[in-house]
């Protein structure tokens, strides 16, 4: 069964595809995890309920994201049928975070088929479409 949940959490999580699309101001100098100023910027706090967090379950797999850029970027990564690889992808990045260190060396082999990514791609269009219909700022 398909699903997605956007919740708020009261600290801002960062998902696992975070470091590939928000890069860290000065990070050149510091860790990322230690940066405080991103670009683009994640989602603002909402000051009544908390920074969105999005966890969407497909095929058996949950993908989380902390920001609307990311889970566009993971529909663009997955809905190529010759998907890059995490080389490409790292070098893209500008970094030397390497290639097994990427969200989509993480993803099971299992749902890197064709067919399988395009269920998931299909449940991700959806859940944005969703999010925006609702007019829901993430």
């Amino acid at each position: 069964m398909s699903k997605f949940e956007l919740s708020y959490l009261k600290g801002r999580k960062r998902s696992p595809i975070s470091y590939w699309v928000h890069h860290g101001v000065g990070e050149d100098k510091i860790p990322y995890a230690e940066c405080v100023e991103f670009s683009p910027p994640f989602p603002n706090k909402d000051p009544m309920r908390g920074y969105p967090y999005l966890v969407v379950k497909v095929v058996g797999f949950e993908f989380e994201f902390a920001s609307s850029l990311e889970l566009t970027h993971c529909i663009d990564v997955l809905g190529k049928r010759n998907m890059h690889t995490t080389n490409y992808l790292s070098e893209i990045r500008g970094t030397s975070y390497g290639p097994n260190n990427h969200w989509l060396s993480r993803l099971p082999s299992d749902l890197k088929s064709w067919k399988k990514r395009e269920k998931i791609v299909a449940f991700l269009l959806k859940a944005r479409s969703d999010i925006e219909k609702a007019k829901i700022v993430f």
